[in-house]
């Protein structure tokens, strides 16, 4: 009999650190790591945690003295405003990046650690320019959202909104040192910003999942992950409570260090120039074609799918299909791409614009053919 024998390198270095009020132990972990007294930049939004008290409270424990704060953190970064960042990093002569915020925040401040002590432009780098060699500064990932698993994975999104183009930076030497999950850091956010984000991660998991990359480490990790979103993802948009939150966030951890190893693919490909054509929300525009994609992938994998089923509380393919679509439904997003504003006239850009180097992962290859039947289904 033919025996299946695993073979894989698995990645992950970062520390977690999960909790509620873990983020009093943010000053103890900055002076370990770059010591007391280090210049910090410190990388967040524009308004939520100072509107919320969080960010002065930050400043007054780690001492306002030793921190250059870069609060221009916007949804999509794009390279120019990296560079103007890690300019800001380097001038400042700081030793250590702490980021408080989603996933644009984290990506930013990821490529700011990364870049700080090297010379070029971010665009460079993402083009392959210029080769990432050795480690940036160190790095403190605190998310307060529960999607974008940024806080534990070694790659950054950056966008150029006008030229239509979405690119990114990858190397192990961009995993955060540290990770602080604190569930209370997520209360604020609202129920479309928790559905967006949560099926971001959610999304991921599935497709790292069904992947050729996947190996018995991430698939435990990922069906632990999609069974915490499948109770908790409903409660956590609609109820907002810590312990639905927390799980969540847990979740979205979970599923970065998953899918570090086995990577997000088909929908995420299509996800992309859904956002930059259509300007459709991270989250929404990958989890849209969640479905379709599912069904595309499972004849690949039938002996995958027990798991998968029970995972989702589904029986079969059309009952785990529903459950998706019912999570979806229940937390406002759209399952439909006429839903988000698209037509048939639209499809043929679609699958043109799809990243199709990152469909190359799924279990039965994809055609152009097979993509435009899929999404004109979706309408």
């Amino acid at each position: 009999m033919e025996q299946f024998l695993p073979s894989f390198t698995w990645n992950n270095p970062t520390r977690v650190i999960f909790g509620a009020g873990r983020l009093a132990e943010l000053r103890g972990l900055v002076d370990e790591i770059s010591g007391e007294g280090s210049r910090i930049f410190l990388v967040t939004g524009r308004s939520s945690l100072k509107a919320r008290g969080i960010l002065q409270r930050v400043l007054d424990a780690l001492g306002e003295g030793r921190i250059t704060l870069f609060d221009q953190a916007s949804p999509y970064p794009s390279p120019d405003l990296a560079d103007v960042a890690t300019a800001q990093c380097r001038e400042a002569g700081c030793e250590v990046v702490v980021a408080i915020g989603g996933g644009s925040v984290m990506d930013l401040a990821k490529v700011v650690a990364l870049l700080s002590n090297k010379e070029g432009a971010a665009q460079e780098f993402s083009a392959g320019e210029r080769v990432i060699e050795g480690p940036g500064l160190p790095f403190i990932a605190v998310p307060t959202t529960s999607g974008s698993s940024s806080e534990v994975t070694m790659s950054s999104a950056l966008w150029d909104r006008e030229g239509k183009q979405h690119m990114g930076l990858s190397s192990r030497h961009m995993f955060p040192t540290v990770a602080i999950v604190d569930p209370e850091m997520t209360m604020s956010m609202s129920k479309t910003l928790a559905a967006v984000t949560g099926m971001d991660a959610f999304t991921s998991a599935i497709e790292s999942y069904w992947s050729t990359e996947a190996e018995p480490m991430t698939d435990g990790i990922n069906l632990q992950v999609i069974q915490m979103f499948h109770i908790n993802l409903n409660r956590s948009s609609i109820q907002g409570d810590i312990e639905s939150r927390a799980n969540c966030a847990m979740a979205a951890t979970m599923s970065g260090i998953a899918y570090s190893n086995s990577r997000p693919n088909a929908c995420h490909a299509v996800g992309i120039p859904l956002t930059l054509y259509w300007d459709v929300e991270h989250g929404q525009a990958v989890s849209v074609t969640l479905t379709s994609f599912l069904r595309w992938a499972a004849p690949g994998i039938p002996h995958k799918m027990p798991a998968l089923y029970a995972a989702l509380g589904a029986q079969d393919l059309d009952g785990a299909c529903a459950r998706i679509t019912q999570i979806m439904t229940r937390c406002g997003l759209e399952t439909k791409l006429s839903g988000l504003g698209l037509g048939e006239g639209d499809i043929d850009t679609l699958v043109e614009s799809t990243r199709w180097d990152r469909t190359r992962t799924l279990p039965r290859p994809l055609g152009r053919d097979d993509l435009r039947g899929l999404l004109t289904e979706l309408l």
